[in-house]
């Protein structure tokens, strides 16, 4: 009898330590990857963070998570006498230079840096085959977080034209899993999606318009032009932890 109680002890353990692990991973998908961005929101369009959003004295890189630092990533020149240098940011290391292409537009000539992986509070920047490694307690320190793709996403909807699907498209769903039935197909920009703040790991409920024509180019009224109204589920990361969604950085 004792045999058979520690036994089941032993397997219920098990079958609720698989459950955990299954809940977490799709959330450790969404945090893999993102944007370097300041932790005050409206100061991304200040003058001393623009126009690739960076601190003044730049970023410490490392060779790997709690490793040794290895250079700096900031911008070089004065603002005042070239004003392409808020345009160009550099990894320093030593005496050599190289210039830094690693990053997003994320609004009208603003930009972020991007990191592909996060490992015990270090993000990976710069050419993923390489080991560029920023703290994320550093990054703090200097005014500036590490926000997730999804987090950031939803943060600018309400700001941007609109959202819309990556080719081929997405299945809009009545739950938030590829076993969720299917509302409809959302493809290309006539499809104008707005995110919520309810989302599933990878997955967040969004309010889709779909329109006759492009907003940006018709003559039709609103009224007139939008032809249906509809919600439900989308995937908006894909398994890399990247977006599933674009917008128009540069508005119509």
């Amino acid at each position: 009898m004792k045999k058979t109680t520690l036994f089941l002890i032993s397997l219920l353990f098990v079958l609720t330590s698989c459950a955990n692990d299954i809940k977490t991973k799709p959330e450790k998908t969404v945090t893999k990857r993102g944007l370097i961005v300041p932790l005050v929101d409206s100061l991304k369009y200040s003058e001393e963070y623009c126009c690739i959003l960076l601190p003044e004295q730049g970023f410490s890189v490392y060779d790997g998570p709690k490793g040794k630092i290895i250079g700096t990533i900031k911008r070089i020149g004065d603002k005042k006498t070239d004003d392409q240098v808020p345009y160009k940011i550099y990894f320093v290391s030593g005496n050599k230079k190289a210039e830094v292409n690693n990053y997003r537009e994320i609004g009208y000539e603003l930009f972020a840096l991007n990191y592909t992986d996060s490992v015990q509070g270090y993000l990976k920047i710069l050419d993923p085959l390489k080991n560029h490694w920023l703290n994320v307690s550093e990054i703090k320190k200097h005014g500036f977080k590490a926000m997730s793709w999804r987090d950031f996403m939803i943060g600018q909807s309400q700001d941007v034209l609109g959202y819309y699907a990556n080719e081929p498209g997405l299945r809009l769903r009545k739950k938030p899993n590829t076993d969720g039935e299917i509302i409809s197909s959302v493809r290309g920009d006539l499809f104008e999606i707005k995110l919520t703040t309810e989302t599933y790991g990878q997955w967040c409920k969004v309010k889709v318009t779909k329109y006759r024509e492009h907003p940006c180019n018709t003559e039709l009224n609103e009224k007139e032009n939008i032809e249906y109204k509809t919600e439900g589920w989308l995937k908006i990361i894909d398994d890399n932890g990247e977006p599933n969604l674009y917008n128009y950085t540069r508005g119509c």
